[in-house]
């Protein structure tokens, strides 16, 4: 009996289990049911939301960028009339340029043959300066060729009577024979002091061939003392051609050394004697360069 109803109530039990499963099922699926509709419904909602908000952002990107666009346009245009005023200006200032370097060029070459005219003016002035100098020189030389320059003698040996003094002088040094007492027109001291050595002393002679005679005799003189002096004496020329004629003193010096024959012609022009014949050179330059290649160790000393 008791079995049995156990047994009433467990299958009562089992009948009420299967029924509220069954319910529960149901209830599930009626719950999964009506969640998937209201998700269809809100994923339905929501694509239509982001649809509209896709829309509304387009208009408005749309909106954007149309007025970017119509700005970035106005630039643009802005810019390139900016560009084409710059560009005219540029245009005006090459224009500009291009005037200047034409006037500068023209001013340039106006220049250029100012200083080329005045370069060949210059030199032709140097050139006619030159003659003129030279003429000049051969005028003065001129004016001293009856005279002699003695170098040497003491300051005031010549005492108040230097003509006397110059009589006297001439005759020790070659000889009572030759008169001179007739013959010496003047003489007298230059000018130009020096603290290192006695001033010049100028004999001018009445008559050129007197000087002449004079001079080839004292040619043969090695050195000339007097009163313990050495004294020089040579013709007296202008001091341009003087000094062109020192130039020529260190190859002069060389040659009687090296005993060879030489000359100094008027105005001042070397001329050197050779086995073949001579040699005539017109500057010192000009003799060195030549001399070296006529006798190699003639200048080795010097070297």
């Amino acid at each position: 009996m008791i079995a049995t109803q156990i047994a009433t109530q467990i299958a009562t039990q089992k009948e009420m289990n299967t029924t509220l499963a069954t319910a529960m099922v149901t209830a599930m699926n009626e719950l999964k049911k009506d969640n998937t509709n209201d998700l269809k419904k809100v994923a339905t909602e929501l694509k239509k939301d982001n649809k509209d908000k896709e829309t509304r952002l387009f208009e408005r990107f749309d909106v954007n960028f149309k007025g970017m666009l119509e700005k970035l346009v106005e630039h643009i245009e802005e810019t390139n009339s900016k560009l084409k005023r710059l560009d005219d200006h540029i245009n005006d200032v090459s224009d500009q340029l291009e005037d200047v370097k034409q006037g500068l060029t023209a001013r340039v070459e106006t220049a250029e043959q100012m200083a080329s005219n005045a370069d060949e003016k210059a030199t032709a002035a140097n050139s006619e300066y030159k003659k003129l100098g030279d003429r000049l020189a051969a005028l003065e030389d001129g004016c001293r060729r009856n005279n002699i320059r003695i170098e040497g003698i003491p300051e005031k040996r010549e005492s108040s009577s230097p003509v006397k003094f110059a009589v006297e002088l001439l005759s020790k040094i070659i000889g009572d024979d030759f008169k001179l007492d007739n013959e010496i027109a003047t003489a007298y001291r230059t000018k130009i002091p020096s603290a290192f050595k006695s001033r010049s002393f100028i004999v001018r002679f009445e008559r050129l061939r007197c000087k002449l005679d004079v001079m080839a005799l004292l040619r043969h003189k090695q050195e000339i003392i007097f009163e313990n002096n050495l004294i020089r004496i040579f013709p007296d020329f202008s001091p341009s051609t003087a000094a062109k004629r020192r130039s020529y003193n260190d190859i002069k010096r060389m040659l009687r050394e090296a005993d060879i024959k030489y000359s100094l012609l008027y105005p001042a022009k070397l001329k050197v004697e050779v086995q073949d014949g001579h040699y005539i050179f017109f500057s010192k330059e000009e003799a060195e360069k030549e001399l070296k290649k006529l006798f190699p160790t003639l200048f080795l000393k010097v070297n």
